[in-house]
């Protein structure tokens, strides 16, 4: 594989094995690290305590509100590209696109938050977090929903 990969795109494997790409692809890694460390921790404490009890409710938007719709799905949908390619390149890739999936607005975005904070680990790591940080946890909606039922 890496002889077909020299063979076919010689600059770009070349590119990659630079001293300075490789320390910028590190850094850029560790940098992407804390930022979704940061972000993460900054949105599961914001979360409201019945934030999993319900769908939320839509509002409806001014100009304003659909620019910073527009601005926020832009950046995710690129958080999402990057995380995907730090899947392969060194990076942490599903935590980018956790993030980017937190930060983009879309159909069932709710539910899939729901699947993935109902996880058991997750749900405990969650609230020990917002134990720590002084907020209450977040409330359950029960046990059919710890299991994966919809």
């Amino acid at each position: 594989m890496e002889e077909w990969l020299e063979r076919t795109w010689p600059g770009l494997v070349a590119f990659l094995r630079a001293p300075a790409t490789v320390i910028g692809l590190v850094t850029f890694s560790l940098v992407c690290f804390v930022a979704s460390v940061l972000c993460a921790t900054w949105a599961v404490r914001r979360l409201p305590v019945d934030y999993l009890l319900g769908e939320p409710a839509r509002q409806r938007r001014t100009g304003w509100d659909v620019a910073l719709w527009v601005l926020r799905n832009l950046v995710g949908l690129v958080l999402l590209v990057l995380g995907a390619l730090m899947l392969v390149l060194p990076g942490q890739g599903v935590l980018t696109i956790v993030a980017a999936l937190g930060l983009m607005d879309f159909h069932s975005k709710h539910r899939l938050e729901r699947w993935l904070m109902l996880r058991p680990r997750v749900f405990a790591v969650i609230n020990r977090l917002r134990l720590r940080v002084g907020h209450p946890p977040l409330l359950s909606p029960g046990p059919s929903h710890l299991e994966g039922s919809h």
